[in-house]
């Protein structure tokens, strides 16, 4: 079989290649396991909380929506740092050179590609629902039961009204939001489907038997890198008009929200979430300079080519920075002293 133009398969200089440390692209490939591991831990807590909560018992700022979206970010993060260390990373050390070399172009070597840009999308679109979901929130604002013990009936069954009106939108937006983010990644991932998986060696600045995998013969001569800086910009834009939209509600809101709480739990809630929310905003930023730069300069010896190398730790930040950004602010994560001395987890508020 004829290896493709510009691959390594059954090359027999790469054939003979043998692994030996090759500087940074080990390190690249080392680092990121020492914050994605007890990243991952992180990701646990914060889904076991959705699936373990008792969502009917009303509490100031509990809001499932808001923890299914952040669930869904972190998850789908996770998954894209997995399937882009696949691509990347791993192989630029050196250590599948001499065996990729030994094997044909395959489907198997495809799938990785495959999810790798699925999964970036997945990362690209779920943010754009936290704003969107608070601010409907914030809009048929939520009556804590504490609150209504000393209103009169009437006002007691308006709150209740409120109650159902966000929760109803919210929940009618998720039933939409989950099947279009796992639908949406097709429109630009469908053109692979034909292709075939293939190792290349990594262009300036990685050394010789730095590998990725990458594909050839995709429908219509189609390429990543157009759709995904396409899609950032559009999904980037969108989410900034979201966020502006919420902070200046909430800044109409703030005396409503936080002045008259009885307690500063739904506050810290409402803090909490709003860092997150920017962190969110931190992946549509690196991921764009860093897309642009590998657009225009990779494969060059220009120093900017170097960028390629911080790329992946920008993929990162979202999955790091949101999650423990949430896991360190959010009410939910705190223990709280009991009568008998004991501690005990406050009740999820989202």
């Amino acid at each position: 079989m004829t290896a493709p133009p510009d691959t390594i398969h059954f090359n027999q200089t790469y054939l003979n290649y043998q692994y030996e440390y090759n500087g940074f692209p080990t390190i690249l490939a080392i680092v990121p396991w020492i914050y994605m591991l007890p990243t991952i831990y992180v990701i646990f807590k914060i889904t076991a909380v959705l699936f373990t909560t008792d969502w009917d018992q009303v509490e100031a700022g509990k809001n499932p929506h808001v923890l299914l979206v952040i669930t869904l970010v972190q998850i789908s993060c996770f998954l894209f740092f997995l399937f882009n260390y696949l691509l990347v990373r791993l192989p630029a050390t050196g250590l599948f050179t001499s065996w990729c070399a030994g094997i044909a172009p395959n489907s198997w070597l495809l799938v990785v590609s495959f999810l790798a840009s699925y999964t970036n999308y997945l990362a690209m679109i779920y943010p754009l629902f936290m704003p969107v979901v608070r601010l409907i929130i914030l809009i048929h604002p939520k009556a804590h039961g504490k609150e209504n013990s000393s209103s009169t009936p009437h006002i007691a069954k308006f709150h209740c009204q409120l109650n159902y009106m966000h929760s109803k939108i919210n929940t009618i937006i998720m039933y939409i939001a989950v099947p279009f983010g796992i639908i949406y990644p097709i429109l630009f991932t469908f053109f692979l489907i034909p292709a075939i998986g293939v190792c290349k060696q990594l262009e300036f600045p990685y050394p010789f038997g730095s590998i990725w995998i990458y594909y050839v013969g995709p429908a219509f001569g189609l390429r990543n890198t157009p759709f995904f800086l396409g899609n950032l910009s559009v999904w980037l834009g969108l989410s900034c008009i979201a966020n502006v939209l919420l902070f200046i509600k909430i800044a109409h809101a703030r005396e409503q929200l936080f002045t008259q709480q009885t307690s500063g739990v739904s506050y810290k809630a409402q803090v909490s979430i709003t860092y997150t929310t920017i962190a969110m905003i931190v992946f549509y930023v690196t991921n764009g300079l860093t897309l642009l730069s590998y657009y225009l300069f990779y494969g060059t010896h220009s120093i900017m080519a170097y960028t390629m190398l911080a790329r992946p730790f920008g993929n990162d930040a979202q999955a790091c920075l949101v999650s423990w950004i949430f896991y360190k602010t959010h009410p939910v994560f705190k223990k709280v002293p009991v009568t008998n001395g004991a501690f005990e987890r406050r009740v999820a508020t989202a």
